[in-house]
């Protein structure tokens, strides 16, 4: 069987790497960025979902905002080239490629809250938990943290508007678990990236 190493740089990449994390199911890491920097996943073990957000690290303040990104791309999901806008409405990142196009973007990500309303089990490990844990040292806690952009969901609307999440089709082993981000323009970013176990449970 491969092993992760193996999953990991089966599809190489143009260009040097500069770091990279294993992640584990419910696991998180927060990191810097510069501009014109790329930022890959790859759901080594197929059927997970990172949750992603960025700030501005000249002004923590200024964060991601996926209302006004779904405004300005005129898309509910996102494809190639479409930017990832921040709170002012400045370029954060562009979404440069993908080999599976499923992702959300319109609505919240899971909390210990959202969680317990859902299911009925309190105290769970959650998105936006993970992401106040890894943005502690930036002086974040877990109200300061915006919506998620989150590669990899699958998420079903129907006719009447109901939503409903679905298990993930990313496949471990095959390129259809990856997608890339390049950091846009408005200076340094800390991102936080943030992997949670699918199917969530329903």
């Amino acid at each position: 069987m491969p092993s992760q190493s193996d999953i990991l740089h089966k599809h190489p990449v143009s260009g040097t790497i500069v770091e990279e994390w294993i992640i584990p199911a419910r696991g998180y890491a927060a990191f810097h960025m510069k501009k014109g920097q790329v930022l890959r996943f790859v759901d080594i073990e197929g059927k997970q979902v990172p949750d992603l957000v960025c700030f501005n690290a000249q002004d923590l303040g200024e964060a991601i905002n996926m209302g006004n990104s779904l405004l300005i791309n005129k898309r509910r999901e996102f494809i190639k080239g479409n930017v990832i806008y921040s709170i002012r409405c400045r370029p954060m990142m562009t979404i440069t490629d993908y080999s599976n196009a499923l992702s959300y973007s319109y609505g919240p990500m899971c909390s210990e809250e959202v969680n317990r309303i859902r299911y009925g089990v309190p105290n769970t490990p959650n998105c936006r938990g993970n992401l106040a844990m890894a943005l502690g040292p930036w002086g974040f806690n877990y109200r300061d943290i915006p919506n998620a952009f989150v590669p990899f969901m699958n998420v079903e609307v129907d006719g009447n508007g109901t939503m409903e999440i679905r298990e993930p089709t990313s496949v471990p082993q095959l390129r259809e678990h990856e997608a890339a981000f390049g950091m846009d323009g408005i200076g340094d970013a800390p991102p936080a990236a943030h992997l949670v176990l699918s199917p969530q449970p329903r």
